[in-house]
């Protein structure tokens, strides 16, 4: 897993922004990826995930699900991360037929609803790291 290295020279928990909507899945999915080392500052529509993107210019990964309120979907706004932030590790979630065939940005990667929370980190951690 990639880490960040403090001035101090301590590693940091790789920061990941996680955008879902409804807040007990949100919180379950937070619970999980903090517990497989990740630090997750979470956001309940595409406006906030941006704003905590824009918060946490260290963030190594995002995670949206492609049907999120806010002024544009999970699509759009994967597109646009990944557009402004290229080397950060994009995940889109989707349990909609049409989102397995979506527009999935160029070195993202796509995780069919339901999934188990155990296909989440590892798909993280191969984009963080490769």
């Amino acid at each position: 897993m990639a880490t960040r290295t403090s001035a101090s020279g301590s590693s940091a928990r790789p920061v990941v922004i996680l955008t879902e909507e409804d807040t007990r899945q949100r919180k379950d999915i937070a619970a999980y990826l903090e517990g497989e080392g990740f630090s997750v500052v979470e956001a309940g529509d595409s406006d906030e995930a941006l704003s905590r993107l824009k918060d946490r210019p260290e963030a190594l990964g995002f995670v949206t699900d492609a049907h999120v309120p806010g002024s544009i979907d999970g699509f759009e706004l994967a597109r646009r991360v990944r557009e402004r932030h290229p080397a950060l590790a994009v995940v889109l979630v989707s349990g909609h037929s049409d989102a397995s065939s979506g527009p999935v940005p160029e070195g993202g990667a796509f995780v069919a609803k339901p999934y188990l929370l155990e296909h989440l980190a590892p798909t993280l951690r191969r984009l963080i790291g490769g």
